[in-house]
């Protein structure tokens, strides 16, 4: 019974998503949208606290890490890490997420002992009373950019399209056989995104658009 209440309670935690809104509100257009990206999404997400603790995962981000959803609830990010070392101390962190600037390159250890390398980035949005970090990992090797972030413009609806497929782990391929269009206007409409959102890679772009609800059609 008392494990079953603390999977209850983390389940409650869990389902405030960044921005505020609750996954499961029927008059809350954008909460659906941000839940359905972040349980269908081929790229693994995480929802964790100030103090790095996961609060939520995707299936990809339970495949990514080699763990159980319930193994990784509780954790602290860091102990993804192949070198934890690497990660900054909890200050620097939690200045880094609220500014919107952390992102990068990690490599993640599985419990087997294998290794994968994954581009990264995390961002912070307020919920009610508590701040709630979106953490998102993809392998697809972005240019990075050299424009500071900024408050991110209004996407066209295209733009809002195609990002909305990158979310959810479609490759360029994916989105021009889908869509109708070729690989030259996924790139323009991506790269615009992201001068629009001020983000330097693909990781950055999704959770730039899901925390700051660009992806509201």
């Amino acid at each position: 019974m008392a494990a079953r209440s603390t999977r209850q309670a983390q389940q409650q935690h869990a389902d405030r998503a960044p921005g505020g809104v609750r996954a499961g509100q029927p008059d809350d257009s954008y909460a659906h949208v941000f839940w359905t990206a972040f349980r269908r999404s081929a790229n693994a997400m995480f929802v964790a606290g100030l103090d790095r603790r996961i609060v939520a995962v995707n299936e990809a981000g339970t495949a990514l890490a080699g763990r159980s959803a319930d193994t990784l609830t509780g954790e602290r990010m860091t102990m993804l890490l192949d070198d934890p070392a690497e990660a900054p101390d909890d200050a620097v962190w939690r200045a880094q997420v609220l500014r919107g600037e952390s992102f990068g390159q990690r490599r993640i250890r599985r419990p087997d002992g294998s290794t994968r390398v994954v581009d990264f980035a995390m961002r912070a949005s307020r919920a009610g009373g508590t701040v709630l970090v979106l953490a998102v990992c993809v392998r697809d090797r972005g240019a990075r950019r050299s424009e500071r972030a900024h408050e991110p413009a209004p996407l066209t609806r295209r733009e809002q399209e195609i990002v909305r497929r990158i979310a959810l782990g479609e490759v360029t391929p994916e989105i021009c056989a889908s869509l109708h269009i070729a690989p030259d206007t996924v790139r323009t409409h991506v790269r615009n995104a992201m001068a629009k959102t001020g983000a330097r890679t693909r990781a950055q772009l999704i959770a730039i658009a899901l925390t700051e609800g660009l992806l509201d059609a």
